[in-house]
């Protein structure tokens, strides 16, 4: 099946392409170099000046001192579906990009990968990923991916409102809400207490359909099944779904625990949230955004999902690094020591200490916050993960009680992980987000037949046009 998907690509790219741009993947012919390195060029090089190209520079320059048989090529491009797929069939990908987990599926089905499950054994790693990621990085039996960041979508709050409105135990800890009804009580006395509102609700760029997965899921929503044939059917035309609508429209017209505006963008419920004037959002545990709207830090607080009538869970995601269809033994092995390099390996050694350490400091240097922790993609408590809480724990700026109830979730088995949807995600959440405006701009919305329109819709506009 796969190699049949391969022949069909190189196929359509000589036909579509041409002698312009060729059907040779580059790195076939271009693995060495005239001093007989393995050359491995990387994507999502800088392309400007600044602090990231020196220290990405640095590295380069380190890197190739320590592994002399080694090159690295910058590449300056970074994943974007417009030019993925022409880049692919004319053998121009970086050596090794960098993607979202949910491109895998699209890098996999096209065969834009060499296999690294040998390079990985080679390098040490057999069995040291997170069992969760193990299904999500594996096509056909192979390896498509290196995974180098995971994370779990939490709840941030105000620890400013939440202490005004009483809402923390007597050592300072804010309670959490256990479930989307406790959290509508929250956000009512927030409202009450204080004259701000409890909750905000994104809804356009696709933010406010991405960031109410995890409530829609805990309702029991399924968005989509796939067929035997590889198609996909919209299922989210269900009472769930109806459900977790009605529940966001009371957060407005029943409960008045939300603003009054329809269209939020993504930057107005961080703005809102950062002056103060919103007691929760949902947010991933990334929060330079609200110090840049100076935020103070000790009013910034993370929490975890709440669970819904249904199951506890939330959305998962993360960043993994492919190395391109038709790379080489070497260049597998220097694209995972160049991981390892720029601190996305788990091995530990005294210059991944020092790499790391550099990290550290630069994240404070940039002005962001340090003490909230994110999913390891490693398994166990290995020495890389015990690393990195070490050096969490000295270079924390934030105090621990206001990140407590979201580090700790983290090892919550309680909470489901569950992943972005595994194709047409953006086309979804801006069903999404169309269905939450409709409903905050008018109350006697007519959920059901709009629920039954935009499963429909979803369907024809896209599912049914999936290669």
């Amino acid at each position: 099946m796969k190699a049949m998907k391969r022949v069909l690509t190189s196929v359509m790219a000589c036909l579509m392409l041409a002698a312009a741009a060729g059907c040779t993947p580059s790195n076939t012919a271009n693995d060495k170099d005239e001093q007989g390195r393995t050359v491995i060029s990387v994507g999502n090089w800088p392309a400007t000046e600044g602090e990231y190209l020196t220290r990405i520079t640095k590295q380069k320059a380190e890197f190739e001192e320590a592994n002399p048989d080694m090159a690295i090529e910058p590449d300056t491009w970074t994943f974007d579906l417009q030019s993925f797929y022409s880049k692919a069939a004319g053998g121009q990908l970086p050596g090794l990009y960098y993607a979202n987990f949910t491109e895998i599926e699209k890098i996999a089905a096209g065969g834009y990968y060499t296999d690294i499950t040998d390079g990985i054994e080679r390098a040490g790693y057999k069995d040291a990923f997170d069992p969760r990621l193990v299904d999500l990085i594996t096509y056909d039996g192979e390896m498509v991916t290196f995974p180098t960041d995971f994370y779990a979508t939490g709840m941030s709050y105000n620890v400013d409102l939440f202490e005004k409105a009483g809402l923390v135990d007597e050592n300072g800890v804010a309670l959490q809400p256990k479930t989307w009804d406790e959290l509508l009580e929250f956000a009512k006395t927030i409202k009450e207490k204080t004259g701000k509102n409890g909750f905000i609700v994104p809804t356009t760029n696709n933010y406010g359909g991405w960031l109410s997965t995890p409530l829609m899921w805990s309702y029991g929503v399924e968005f989509m099944k796939k067929n035997d044939d590889g198609s996909y059917t919209a299922t989210f035309d269900s009472p769930e779904m109806i459900a977790a609508l009605e529940w966001i429209r009371d957060l407005k017209w029943k409960h008045h625990v939300i603003g009054d505006e329809a269209l939020v963008t993504p930057d107005d419920s961080r703005r809102q949230f950062a002056l103060g004037n919103v007691g929760m959002m949902m947010n991933l545990p990334k929060y330079k955004t609200l110090l840049n709207y100076e935020m103070p830090l000790e009013h910034i607080g993370a929490m975890a999902v709440p669970a819904g009538p249904k199951r506890h869970v939330t959305l998962t995601g993360g960043y993994c690094a492919t190395v391109k269809e038709g790379s080489t033994e070497d260049q597998i092995d220097a694209a995972i020591k160049w991981l390892e390099k720029t601190g996305d390996g788990g091995k530990v050694t005294e210059q991944s200490k020092k790499d790391m350490e550099a990290s550290f400091q630069n994240t404070l240097n940039n002005g962001d916050v340090v003490g909230l922790l994110g999913l390891s993609v490693f398994a166990g408590d290995n020495e890389y993960r015990k690393l990195q809480l070490e050096l969490t724990e000295k270079y924390r700026n934030i105090d621990a009680k206001q990140v407590k109830l979201y580090n700790d979730s983290l090892n919550d088995e309680s909470i489901e992980l569950q992943p972005e949807v595994p194709v047409c995600a953006q086309e979804l959440y801006g069903e999404i987000d169309k269905m939450i405006q409709q409903i905050l701009n008018d109350e006697n919305t007519d959920i059901a037949a709009m629920v039954k329109k935009a499963n429909s819709d979803f369907q024809a506009n896209y599912l049914n046009n999936l290669d």
